[in-house]
């Protein structure tokens, strides 16, 4: 069967802790996915090179550089190089689909010169950073982002958001709701399950970026109150970040030779360590700037492996997990109900169980990423026969 060649977007391709962009595309059973961006992520995700376009694929951000030109002309004036144009017209996508709102700008004169509609996914701080924060400190693509939006509001064929928190945000921003799609993250359910055999009493896991939103300390500082009780909890923390060394200084000081710091890991150690997790903790908070959790795509790996989510009850959170049914969710930044709810857990093995339960059949009815891709594919047959409009 002929499958439809649609063209993904993002700027840096691609970064470990996205697989939210590659893994619908290695699903889609009607469409043939090619990647096109500016820069390589280092340590990112492997695409296949046969299938993939970078502007600037050396990196090199030294001015004597042509590679460094290309890609200024492409992002501040849309030039797309020529070598660029004979691959876009050798694959001839029919549709381009850009991921976090800044990326949705600079895919314009791609889409522009393919003449195709494009798709742009809302994803987080994208939408939810205060825009005066961003012209006054963000990187140059949010503001150039901010300064083009109203364009790219006319551009775009729809506008995919992954929870109704998000689509409340965008709302605000002034993204218009009659291009707006509600389609939550997937998980893969084969790579993410429960192995009852496999989970060790006490084991907390954490996976996520070291930075201030995260909300890594509030976890240190919940742990530090139950060290003396529960001498027996481990915390392992996936994920690296410019708080590394300040976390790691403050984890020794509160839980000693309890804690473990693993830096960034493939998907598949994440999945074999939410199978040996006893509870799974990601306590994000809400930043003074707006940035804030707006889905969690590892709250729903954690529920496909059966682990009940500790966390705060923060933006997009609470559609992912159900409180006290497959977690416990505490007001942002409440370090007692934090500690007094990995305690309950602690316990009350039997909570856990039933609550590992409902969290993977949560997974099984919401998170199942062949529905999402199917759903995802469904639109894009949609958009690329006019359906839907192009802008």
């Amino acid at each position: 069967m002929h499958r439809v060649p649609v063209l993904v977007y993002r700027d840096k391709l691609l970064p470990i802790s996205e697989t939210f962009v590659s893994e619908p595309a290695a699903r889609f059973e009607r469409h043939d996915t090619y990647f096109f961006g500016s820069t390589l992520a280092q340590k990112g995700i492997a695409l296949p090179s046969e299938k993939t376009f970078v502007v600037n694929p050396s990196g090199v951000r030294n001015p004597q550089s042509g590679a460094f030109w290309r890609e200024v002309g492409f992002k501040l004036a849309g030039i797309l190089p020529q070598d660029a144009k004979v691959w876009l017209d050798r694959v001839a996508p029919r549709l381009v689909h850009a991921h976090f709102a800044p990326d949705g700008v600079l895919a314009i004169p791609v889409a522009r010169y393919l003449r195709v509609p494009l798709i742009v996914s809302l994803l987080g701080t994208d939408i939810t950073l205060d825009e005066r924060v961003a012209l006054r400190r963000s990187w140059w693509g949010h503001r150039l982002y901010v300064l083009r939006k109203k364009r790219l509001f006319k551009e775009a064929a729809k506008f995919l958001v992954p929870s109704m928190f998000l689509w409340r945000k965008a709302l605000d921003r002034g993204f218009p709701e009659e291009k707006m799609v509600l389609l939550p993250h997937g998980v893969d359910l084969s790579r993410f399950y429960p192995s009852l055999d496999q989970v060790e009493f006490g084991r907390i896991l954490y996976v996520g970026r070291l930075i201030d939103r995260k909300g890594l300390p509030f976890l240190l500082e919940a742990l530090g109150h139950l060290r003396s009780q529960y001498p027996s909890v481990r915390l392992v923390v996936i994920g690296d970040g410019p708080k590394r060394a300040e976390y790691e200084a403050r984890g020794k000081e509160l839980l000693g030779d309890q804690i473990e710091f693993w830096g960034a890991q493939p998907l598949d150690v994440v999945a074999q360590e939410m199978r040996r997790a006893y509870i799974f903790s990601l306590p994000s908070i809400e930043m003074p700037t707006g940035e804030t959790e707006t889905f969690g795509v590892v709250h729903a790996e954690a529920q496909a492996s059966g682990v009940p989510v500790v966390a705060f009850a923060v933006g997009g959170v609470p559609e992912v997990v159900e409180h006290g049914q497959t977690g416990f969710l505490s007001a942002q930044k409440d370090v007692a109900s934090l500690a007094g709810h990995i305690r309950l857990l602690l316990e009350n093995p039997t909570l856990r169980a039933e609550m590992g339960l409902k969290a993977r059949e949560r997974a099984e009815r919401f998170f199942d990423i062949k529905k999402r891709a199917a759903e995802l594919e469904h639109l894009y047959d949609q958009v690329v026969r006019g359906e839907c409009g192009a802008g």
